[in-house]
């Protein structure tokens, strides 16, 4: 999740080549009222709160939560567009302030991937029918 990016306006450019094959550059920002705390106040190493979420799923352009600071008196609303996902790419930004939301096996993208099928050629099987049916026989 971006807390805080080097742009004013919190925004940064990523590249999501690794998760859905497009090259162009997408715009993620962050939440204005986290990005206006960081400006600021620049007190990254005094953060504190709760971040409340959807729990891990596979979909990839869908993300739900808040966060809640101590110093404020509202919780903060986040969505999809505040979510860096693991695989893509930082570009054209110096640096992005962020919270690890999920880990793992509980990513977005390892929960999209699938397991590898086997494939087998038709001279393959008829191979191993005949191989079985000479053993039995």
């Amino acid at each position: 999740m971006i807390l805080s990016t080097s742009d004013e306006k919190g925004t940064c450019y990523v590249e999501t080549k690794n998760l859905d094959g497009e090259t162009n550059l997408k715009i993620k920002s962050a939440n204005k009222e986290m990005q206006a705390i960081f400006t600021n106040e620049g007190q990254l190493p005094l953060l504190d709160g709760f971040v409340t979420c959807e729990g891990p799923n596979n979909a990839i352009y869908k993300f739900e939560g808040t966060i809640k600071l101590p110093s404020k008196d509202s919780a903060i609303s986040l969505n999809a567009d505040n979510l860096l996902l693991r695989g893509s790419s930082l570009r054209n930004t110096d640096f992005v302030y962020g919270v690890t939301i999920y880990s793992g096996h509980d990513t977005k993208i390892m929960q999209n991937s699938a397991s590898a099928k086997y494939k087998f050629s038709k001279l393959e099987l008829l191979t191993n029918k005949t191989i079985a049916l000479t053993l039995f026989v």
